[in-house]
């Protein structure tokens, strides 16, 4: 696939930073766009923050003056109390806009409770916007649409200027050209309102897409990926409609998944000597036990499919 997985520059004017999130690189993004003024698409972690603070500080656009929240779920918000604090410390503030059915799952971030990372803060004095709406950051313009489906209040962001769409996470998780994890994610998954974002997006005058997990697509992919989106969801909701019944047991999922869909092998690269040295110290008895790919798959894959597990599970009970 074409895409840019590297911290940098992806266009004149949007930076692609790599947050680290669980201190392992090319997880999750966020961008920065710079006109007159600074804009961050999305505020990361609340354990990523500091990093995020010293990373945009280097670049001279900490703090941002606006950051547009594409979803309200943990890793795209959570950053962003530590944030507007460190702004409030250095006498400035950073504003702050999401959908209007964002809005009160930022202010009671409970929802987010099916992740099993609380506590969550609550984030308010938010600016609501809508579809349609244009944002001026002086010399670029952003565009607003709505693209429901992986989290109600979810939002993708037009930099028409660069013909550039920031999407979060509608289409899904894509990390690699080989490991793409569908967007049915607790608690708000909608399926009909992702079919209909996706066809939203088709209409959408852009040339390279950007996802929060991972990077900037371009090239003829930048489209093609929109149908890779459908079809990857379409396997994988199958996938659990077949192990309907192991839901809760994510070490079978993990064996199932590898039988099943297969898909490529994570390459982890960590972000911290911490990390460096848990992650040798895994790959090495994992060698030794003839266990290497089942443990990089738990590792890499456990948490997502236990997530997805439970999205599954909750929109079927609930229709």
């Amino acid at each position: 696939m074409s895409a840019i997985r590297q911290p940098g520059k992806i266009n004149e004017n949007t930076t692609l930073i790599d947050i680290g999130m669980g201190d392992v690189c090319g997880m999750t993004a966020v961008y920065l766009i710079q006109g007159a003024r600074k804009c961050l698409i999305d505020g990361g972690t609340r354990k990523e923050a500091p990093r995020l603070v010293k990373m945009l500080s280097e670049l001279d656009a900490f703090p941002p003056d606006l950051i547009i929240v594409t979803h309200p779920h943990w890793d795209h918000t959570q950053g962003i109390p530590l944030l507007r604090q460190e702004a409030s410390r250095q006498g400035k503030k950073i504003e702050v806009l999401a959908s209007n059915e964002a809005i009160p799952l930022l202010a009671d971030a409970s929802f987010n409770d099916v992740f099993e990372g609380g506590p969550y803060e609550s984030i308010q004095d938010v600016t609501p916007v809508k579809e349609g709406d244009t944002i001026n950051l002086g010399g670029i313009a952003l565009r607003i649409y709505e693209v429901a489906g992986h989290c109600r209040g979810h939002i993708a962001i037009l930099d028409e200027k660069n013909s550039n769409i920031l999407v979060g996470d509608a289409l899904g998780i894509k990390v690699s050209d080989a490991i793409f994890l569908p967007p049915f994610m607790p608690p708000t998954w909608e399926p009909d309102a992702f079919l209909s974002s996706v066809n939203k997006l088709r209409q959408v005058p852009y040339e390279t897409l950007c996802l929060a997990h991972f990077g900037c697509i371009y090239g003829s992919e930048a489209k093609s990926i929109l149908d890779e989106a459908v079809e990857t969801c379409n396997i994988w909701w199958q996938f659990y409609e077949r192990n309907a019944e192991r839901l809760s047991d994510t070490g079978y999922l993990l064996q199932a998944m590898r039988k099943e869909i297969n898909p490529g092998t994570p390459v982890i690269r960590p972000m911290s000597f911490r990390l460096s040295v848990l992650l040798g110290l895994v790959t090495v008895a994992g060698t030794v036990m003839g266990r290497k790919t089942a443990i990089i798959d738990k590792l890499a894959f456990g948490d997502p499919l236990k997530w997805l597990a439970t999205g599954y599970r909750m929109y079927k009970s609930s229709h």
